[in-house]
């Protein structure tokens, strides 16, 4: 059974998603997940705006990246960006939106899912869905098969077969079964960080006026708590610039902890580069005055492509060409095609350049520079010869005993 209707037909009363190995459903256990993803989601997620802007990052240039598919029929091979395998991303939304959804549930919980829509009539793939991955749990198998399907658990249960769900996550070394977000290694910076604006918020909030405490004599219990509500009353960014008065023989004490002695705001700024570099994007593109060069834009840019978005989108398109290409005869395949992305094309023409030169001074054939750039092989008498052999014959030999 589809969840389509699971999807769009919500309800307010959900189930919580920590579950626990003892709880049985059917014939197959949930398998462990003793980490809360909605807490995940809520706490780093939604709460945590350096871990939101490079999550997003990541999941806007990944979604933005060129995706073509090749395909080999009747003997033929071929590149196109129009195939049906394409299409299915694009059902009820566009393939960006798509792919932002999944890359963005991978990177705060761990691990993504998608399900593959069936036609009921001959049984083809039809559409992919991005599940909330705080309602999927896959049902423990056998040491073969560790996971034999997968429960999809909202306001109501839909056991969902394992050949119908697109599962990618991060392993955790701790839990075979387990992903590893990358909140929870960073999951006390995240603490620090929401505790120290909290802090600063809390102080802004009462006019920027430092905790203070009171001292008197000869006052009972009542007179202090009216004493205290005086104060209070008169407190807050709204009575920032108004005259308090208190009765009474009393002495108010500052406590000078301010936000350069408490260190709270290099605590914040140490914890967004930490949540940054977990995550691997680079302070400057987040307008780090301290770290922003054009020439560290400009590599940090550059690596937040080859070193972080890249892998993880070879790694997403790897995954749905597995669950999908069966269903095609022409085989599809899921490519990047890196000499279409602006931001590392320099190092494209780098690469092209160094291979010509290769080829042109005899050190390698046409065909072994196309297989360097990802192209197939050319035809013709001198792709697999070298071309200008006789430069590296031609080479003076150097006498090393001298």
């Amino acid at each position: 059974m589809s969840i389509l209707n699971t999807l769009f037909n919500r309800k307010n009363n959900y189930l919580p998603s920590r579950i626990w190995d003892a709880m049985i459903v059917g014939k197959g256990t949930w398998l462990s997940r003793p980490v809360d993803k909605r807490e995940m989601i809520e706490q780093a997620y939604q709460r945590n705006a350096p871990f939101y802007a490079a999550c997003n990052i990541i999941a806007r240039t990944i979604a933005d990246m060129p995706v073509e598919v090749e395909y080999s029929e009747g003997g033929r091979k071929g590149v196109t960006t129009d195939h049906p395998i394409l299409q299915l991303m694009q059902r009820g939304c566009t393939r960006e939106e798509f792919i932002e959804r999944f890359v963005l549930y991978y990177l705060v919980t761990g691990e993504s899912f998608a399900e593959i829509v069936f036609s009921a009539h001959d049984a083809k793939p039809l559409g992919l869905i991005t599940l909330p991955s705080q309602y999927v749990y896959p049902i423990q198998g056998d040491r073969y098969n560790p996971i034999r399907a997968y429960k999809y658990v909202e306001h109501k249960t839909i056991e969902l077969p394992k050949s119908s769900v697109i599962h990618l996550y991060r392993p955790s070394l701790s839990n075979y079964f387990e992903a590893l977000s990358p909140s929870v290694p960073l999951q006390e910076v995240i603490a620090l960080q929401n505790a120290a604006l909290s802090w600063n918020k809390n102080i802004a909030q009462k006019g920027g006026l430092p905790p203070v405490y009171a001292t008197a004599e000869g006052i009972d219990k009542s007179e202090a708590e009216a004493i205290r509500e005086a104060w209070e009353t008169q407190s807050g960014a709204e009575n920032s610039h108004r005259l308090k008065i208190a009765g009474g023989d009393i002495k108010f004490h500052k406590l000078d902890v301010t936000p350069h002695d408490s260190e709270w705001n290099n605590a914040i700024l140490l914890a967004m580069r930490m949540i940054f570099m977990t995550l691997g994007v680079s302070s400057s593109l987040m307008n780090d005055a301290a770290n922003k060069t054009y020439n560290n834009v400009h590599d940090s840019r550059k690596a937040l492509f080859t070193e972080t978005s890249i892998p993880i989108a070879k790694r997403i398109y790897s995954a749905i060409t597995n669950a999908l290409q069966g269903y095609y005869k022409d085989s599809p395949r899921l490519i990047i095609p890196t000499d279409r992305i602006a931001s590392i094309q320099e190092d494209t023409k780098d690469l092209i350049q160094y291979l010509v030169d290769a080829v042109d001074a005899g050190i390698m054939t046409a065909n072994e520079a196309r297989k360097k750039l990802g192209l197939p092989k050319a035809s013709g008498a001198t792709a697999d010869t070298l071309q200008n052999a006789r430069i590296i014959n031609n080479i003076p030999k150097v006498d090393l005993n001298g």
